[in-house]
């Protein structure tokens, strides 16, 4: 499914999808109940699609697919609001499938989710230093295209200024208050190669 593929890791909507299988398979009734209940206080669901999933499903494993796929389609807030509500109503659920919540909490209203202050050039430049060959594969994992790689090559500059302009490109097309730290962080987790000292150092500017 084209979307599917083009969600992107480093986004919520990209968590939610990401652990969307094991999400169906060991939710409870009583979970999903909670979530549509929160769901709904925090104006994601409205009171007819809250009502739907509950009334138009049938089974367990229906209904936890149906409130998922309705909350991913909505945006990088709505799936954080999920994830959020999700630590608080089952928080053995929430560590198995190996979730990332908000600082802030559930039901945030500040415009920036993550914790922190955006980074530096400064400090783009350090995380640059510590990516080695991996750090195309780390584009990609940020959101970058193939063509947004092609063309920072084009440019024929050194390669530790090519890792600094893919990590800076990256940064202009975050949303207001996400290109922190931690969302670098998060947005590299899966990056099955990243280096410890890239880890070390973006925790390092968390604190």
């Amino acid at each position: 499914m084209n979307r599917r593929e083009a969600t992107l890791p480093s986004t919520m909507e990209g968590e939610l999808e990401r652990i969307r299988s094991e999400f169906v398979r060991r939710v409870s009734i009583p979970v999903i109940k909670g979530l549509l209940d929160d769901l709904w206080q925090q104006k994601v669901f409205s009171t007819e699609e809250k009502d739907s999933v509950m009334e138009d499903q049938n089974s367990r494993a229906d209904r936890a697919r149906c409130l998922i796929d309705m909350v991913i389609p909505k945006g990088d807030r709505p799936s954080q609001i999920m994830i959020d509500c999700m630590k608080k109503r089952d928080k053995h659920l929430y560590s198995t499938l190996g979730l990332i919540s908000s600082p802030a909490g559930v039901g945030i209203n500040t415009k920036t989710r993550s914790a922190g202050q955006a980074l530096t050039e400064n400090q783009l430049m350090m995380v640059a230093e510590t990516l080695g060959q991996e750090w195309e594969q780390a584009a990609i994992h940020l959101g970058l295209k193939t063509k947004d790689l092609d063309d920072i090559k084009a440019e024929n500059r050194p390669v530790a200024m090519q890792k600094l302009k893919m990590l800076v490109l990256w940064q202009r097309r975050r949303p207001p208050g996400e290109a922190t730290a931690q969302d670098l962080l998060r947005g590299l987790k899966d990056l099955k190669d990243l280096p410890v000292e890239t880890r070390l150092s973006l925790t390092g500017m968390m604190k």
